[in-house]
């Protein structure tokens, strides 16, 4: 496949260089609460109001959906069909076109879609097999397209289900974004920490934020999926 390849088992470590891990530290922090572990001000034992946790859920008017950057190249695709299969690793990966007079078959990677051989789980309604487990050797197409303006993937079908010990891995990368997220007219240096990886179950639903690592050096967020849906990078 010219703009996927299938490799060895996605990895599962968080990366020495990770910026965040939004998760596990909120996990963290309410095990610390739960322990008595966090201090108290006040003689009454009452906390300050202190910074609070950027919301999980969120409205299209809420949110500012990250867009190609006008001097960005072209991706290879937008739309690309695959075939995965019970047993087997899988890495599917889009691209950029290469630069003008490059020897490159692809420029930057965009987007990276990964199973691990025990991902898939149970097959989506509407299937012949709707409802039914997977075994070694089962197969199944999957389907993305991109947004052509804005930082938005849709993964088909809806309803596939990935087992929750070994999930689906998405990540998308925003360095040929558009800087001015507000689109005010200059760039927004100050808002590239709120980016995030956001997920819409239907069209019109409220959104639901699951990025789960991200990466500011390499400018990049994964997440892990059990099912699939509409998946945009937003702030």
């Amino acid at each position: 496949m010219r703009f996927g390849s299938t490799e060895g088992s996605p990895a599962k470590s968080r990366a020495a260089g990770v910026s965040a891990i939004r998760r596990g530290s909120r996990a963290l922090l309410a095990l610390m609460v739960a322990g008595g572990l966090v201090g108290c001000s006040g003689d009454d034992g009452a906390t300050g109001p202190g910074p609070q946790p950027p919301a999980d859920e969120a409205s299209e008017g809420e949110l500012l959906f990250l867009r190609q950057s006008g001097t960005a190249p072209p991706l290879l695709t937008r739309d690309t069909t695959f075939v995965a299969t019970r047993g087997e690793d899988l890495k599917v990966e889009l691209f950029y076109e290469p630069e003008a007079g490059s020897d490159d078959d692809t420029g930057e990677r965009f987007l990276e879609f990964e199973l691990d051989k025990e991902s898939l789980l149970r097959y989506p309604t509407g299937h012949p097999m709707a409802g039914q487990t997977f075994a070694d050797g089962d197969t199944i197409t999957i389907r993305i397209q991109v947004d052509e303006a804005e930082i938005v993937a849709t993964l088909e079908p809806s309803g596939l289900e990935f087992d929750t010990d070994r999930p689906a891995e998405l990540e998308l990368r925003y360095g040929n974004s558009d800087d001015d997220y507000d689109e005010d007219g200059d760039s927004d240096p100050e808002l590239e920490d709120d980016i995030d990886l956001w997920r819409q179950e239907q069209v019109g639903d409220p959104w639901s934020r699951v990025g789960e690592i991200k990466d500011a050096d390499e400018d990049k967020i994964r997440a892990f999926l059990t099912s699939f849906s509409r998946y945009a990078l937003a702030i």
